[in-house]
């Protein structure tokens, strides 16, 4: 949902969870996730990025994703005032479906843009072999350093592991239409892969 450019920095935090939402509170749930998502990003520096997307078959099953610049951003974010409005309001448009996937970035690569509804958005889980995952980590993460320097359609590429699992992998990406995912789908670099 919104927008920052960053550059890793030591001991980020990338948080996702995974929530459900009640079908008559959609609208709620949209205006104060997004209060909570343009509060933060333009008033906590350590809030480096907020999206709030939502599965295409089904709209009540949503995903937050937030990057942080470290734990103590991430605290302070937990002590802010939007924070305390989300939470405040939360059961009023959440179901008893709340997930915290636990997961440790590996890559966190984005550009500044501003949403459009053109936007293509992708989540993808991947598992990788055992044996095979510090191969699979370094073609992919020299994947996503090109795609981030060189596409201009390339918004933002987010990697990280499980924590309980390394070989379990969560890609956050989010580009600028369905062309450029096309053209991304095409580059010499993801080819590679």
């Amino acid at each position: 949902m919104l927008l920052t450019g960053f550059t890793l920095q030591a001991e980020p935090i990338f948080n996702i969870f995974e929530l459900g939402v009640k079908s008559a509170e959609r609208s709620l749930y949209v205006a104060v996730g997004r209060n909570n998502i343009t509060q933060s990003v333009l008033k906590d520096k350590a809030t480096l990025g907020m999206y709030l997307v939502q599965e295409k078959t089904n709209p009540n099953k949503t995903y937050m994703f937030e990057v942080y610049a470290n734990q103590k951003g991430y605290q302070e974010h937990l002590k802010s005032e939007q924070y305390k409005e989300f939470l405040k309001q939360s059961p009023l448009f959440l179901t008893d479906h709340k997930k915290k996937i636990e997961v440790v970035p590996e890559y966190m690569g984005d550009k500044k843009f501003r949403q459009t509804k053109s936007i293509r958005v992708n989540y993808v889980i991947v598992g990788v072999k055992n044996g095979f995952n510090d191969a699979f980590r370094k073609v992919v993460l020299e994947e996503m350093q090109q795609s981030i320097k060189k596409e201009k359609g390339v918004y933002a590429i987010y990697a990280a592991t499980a924590k309980d699992n390394p070989n379990k992998w969560y890609f956050f990406e989010i580009y600028k239409d369905d062309a450029a995912y096309q053209r991304h789908r095409e580059t010499p670099h993801f080819k590679n892969i």
